[in-house]
């Protein structure tokens, strides 16, 4: 035999002799905020030759509702853990308990062979946020602990171990201080003058105030509100837009909006518009703003 065959040969026996790392995915992992997402746990192999007996999945703070489907010869069960507080756990269902965990147990999953578990979660409204489900792969006495998450520049693809990620679709929230930016959004307009919507929450223990916007697409921006004059409606430039202490302030039509006067070009759906809002107590936030089409009332629409 050549020396390159022996080569080969021993190349081949340490590669097979490996254990296979291919780890638990979803599919799909992305949905819109605040949808009911459901995806598919897939499962490609046991535990060094042990089949899968067991599947446990950690649902991360941000998700309050969880359902396991049914699978033949497998129990699902998903235990839950109180909240110090009720919250909408999805139309208009108030509770203070939330899923910890989805289990599968009782089947046999031989380590030869893939499959996959059915999951239903309810995504927050946050778009751009990241949640890591941990999962634990039991297969008889033996565990895999699928639960790393690449640190800031760290190359996900080096972990070992990766937790299963899924991601809420749409623009990051933008925050500074107490403050955080949510669903940003301006409307297509051929005209010199357009308007953006968008969402302040506020988490600190003071109220603070939107003293201004910035932004190089227009000759000036303008705070904007809606005031009842007569039987009409109207707008006029406000100082400053509130946020209270623990609270919301939503910039939208017919209320509280930003104006952009003067544009320098025609705003078009699919583009982003580069602006900078300045707080009186959180700072400044620069952001894009992504532009939708005419006439748009919301950053995204909701389904069931």
């Amino acid at each position: 035999m050549s020396k390159f065959l022996i080569a080969g040969a021993a190349a081949l026996g340490i590669a097979l002799s490996l254990p296979v790392l291919a780890h638990v995915t979803a599919d799909p992992a992305e949905a819109a905020p605040g949808s009911y997402l459901r995806t598919s746990l897939r499962v490609p192999h046991g535990c060094s030759g042990q089949p899968t007996t067991a599947l446990h999945v950690a649902i991360p703070d941000g998700i309050v509702s969880a359902r396991a489907q049914a699978k033949p010869g497998w129990q699902a069960q998903v235990e839950m853990r109180k909240l110090g507080r009720a919250v909408d756990t999805g139309h208009g269902r108030m509770s203070d308990r939330v899923p910890a965990t989805v289990s599968w147990s009782g089947g046999a999953l031989p380590d030869g062979l893939f499959d996959e578990f059915g999951l239903m979660l309810k995504l927050p409204d946050r778009p751009g946020a990241q949640l890591a489900l941990a999962v634990t792969q039991v297969c008889g006495s033996q565990e895999i602990r699928w639960d790393q998450v690449a640190q800031a520049g760290q190359n996900p693809h080096a972990l070992e171990r990766p937790a299963v990620l899924i991601r809420v679709a749409g623009e990051p929230a933008a925050t500074a201080g107490s403050i955080r930016v949510e669903q940003p959004f301006a409307r297509a307009t051929p005209a010199k003058v357009g308007g953006v919507f968008m969402t302040l929450q506020n988490a600190g223990g003071h109220a603070d105030r939107l003293l201004k916007a910035e932004s190089p697409v227009a000759d000036s921006v303008e705070l904007h509100t809606h005031v009842k004059d007569g039987d009409a409606m109207r707008m006029r430039p406000v100082d400053d837009i509130p946020v209270p202490a623990g609270g919301t302030t939503k910039l939208e039509p017919g209320g509280y909006h930003i104006m952009l006067i003067g544009l320098k070009q025609p705003l078009k759906e699919g583009e982003h518009v580069p602006m900078t809002l300045t707080f009186e107590k959180a700072g400044r936030i620069s952001l894009e703003i992504p532009v939708h089409k005419a006439g748009a009332s919301g950053g995204h629409h909701h389904k069931h």
